[in-house]
């Protein structure tokens, strides 16, 4: 394929790591890997927002956090990275390819003319806390190329439009995210977890889980991380990391990591401990749905259900050939199936089917 001209746009500019962000910033650094000329965009305007600052404001803020390029991810040093006033003609490069994403940024995208390139919009959740759950689905059926990350989201997707949706599942850097220890060889009563003050996430039950399971087993060891200070209320007795340098080597560290979710597109968090030799125990919604397989990948449990997430997780104490089968067969499948080559490879080839049938 020839080289070809990308622009990748994200919402705002992203100070902090950001699932759906970092996924983006993965494909733009694969692609320029490629030869293809990436532009990332970040708008300081997007549809359905209201402004509460000043644009000249916002844009001296973000000047001033160094923002336009983001610290907390190595974006490949070959591709563009602007933050622009809005998405509309003026402020898009031409191209053969635009790649967005965020429910309200497709609505932007479908503005932009034929020169700005094939418009792709990637959906990585149902975003219906952010508006009307109306005005979501209404993006799905937007004069764009929608592709799902997930399977429960292709199906929605596929719902509101009427025709057939493109499958992009994500994937796992496996040259950062690997079993460097054995599962059998790390300490069984440990448990590793991502903390958010997002409710959807479900870190309240996940606090409780840990709770009960401190009760039932006093030499248990858990470990938190997220982008948050740490939480006031969080036990003593509970290791905390904000913004983790090396997330890999805290996965290699536990036995077991545990997901309280309520609501994800397709979670990275539990996909990489699987890929780094953790046993996973979450809960049974879409997002994990993928590669989360009850008793074969991953012990499920319904969500909101604290006792039956801190029971899950007390088995794998109890069974150690269970957790260590689980973990084996866990990430043989996350790393076997979910490659980022392929998953840009998917993308190019839709792309270029495209070409082939319409121009």
């Amino acid at each position: 394929m020839p080289s070809l001209r990308i622009n990748i746009i994200l919402p705002f500019p992203v100070t902090k790591p950001v699932g759906g962000a970092k996924v983006m910033y993965e494909f733009a650094n694969r692609l320029q890997a490629l030869g293809h000329q990436v532009t990332v965009l970040h708008s300081l305007k997007r549809p359905f927002k209201t402004m509460r600052s000043p644009l000249w404001f916002k844009r001296f803020l973000f000047w001033i956090r160094g923002a336009q390029r983001p610290r907390w991810f190595p974006l490949h040093a070959s591709c563009r990275s602007l933050i622009v006033k809005e998405i509309i003609d003026p402020f898009v490069p031409d191209g053969d390819l635009v790649l967005s994403t965020w429910w309200q940024m497709s609505y932007a995208v479908a503005t932009l003319s034929p020169q700005k390139g094939v418009r792709i919009n990637l959906v990585q959740d149902f975003e219906q806390w952010s508006g009307s759950v109306e005005s979501v689905k209404d993006s799905y059926r937007l004069p764009l190329h929608h592709v799902a990350i997930s399977r429960w989201l292709q199906e929605l997707i596929q719902t509101e439009r009427g025709e057939p949706v493109q499958l992009l599942p994500l994937a796992i850097d496996t040259d950062r995210f690997y079993q460097r220890t054995a599962p059998a060889e790390r300490f069984p009563f440990s448990v590793i977890a991502l903390y958010s003050e997002e409710k959807r996430k479900g870190s309240v039950f996940l606090l409780a889980a840990l709770e009960q399971l401190k009760q039932e087993f006093p030499t248990l060891q858990a470990t938190l991380f997220g982008v948050y200070t740490r939480p006031p209320q969080l036990p003593n007795w509970i290791d905390y990391h904000q913004r983790p340098q090396d997330l890999a080597t805290l996965y290699n560290a536990h036995a077991v990591f545990m997901s309280a979710s309520l609501g994800e597109g397709w979670a990275l968090p539990p996909a990489e401990a699987m890929a780094s030799g953790c046993a996973v125990v979450c809960t049974a919604i879409g997002g994990h749905a993928d590669y989360a397989i009850q008793e074969q990948t991953a012990l499920l449990v319904p969500p909101q259900e604290a006792t039956a997430l801190a029971a899950a997780a007390a088995r794998l104490f109890n069974e150690e050939s269970l957790r260590c089968r689980l973990a084996t067969e866990g990430r043989q499948w996350i790393t076997t199936r979910y490659q980022w080559d392929r998953s840009v490879s998917t993308l190019l080839a839709y792309y270029a089917a495209y070409q082939k049938q319409y121009l």
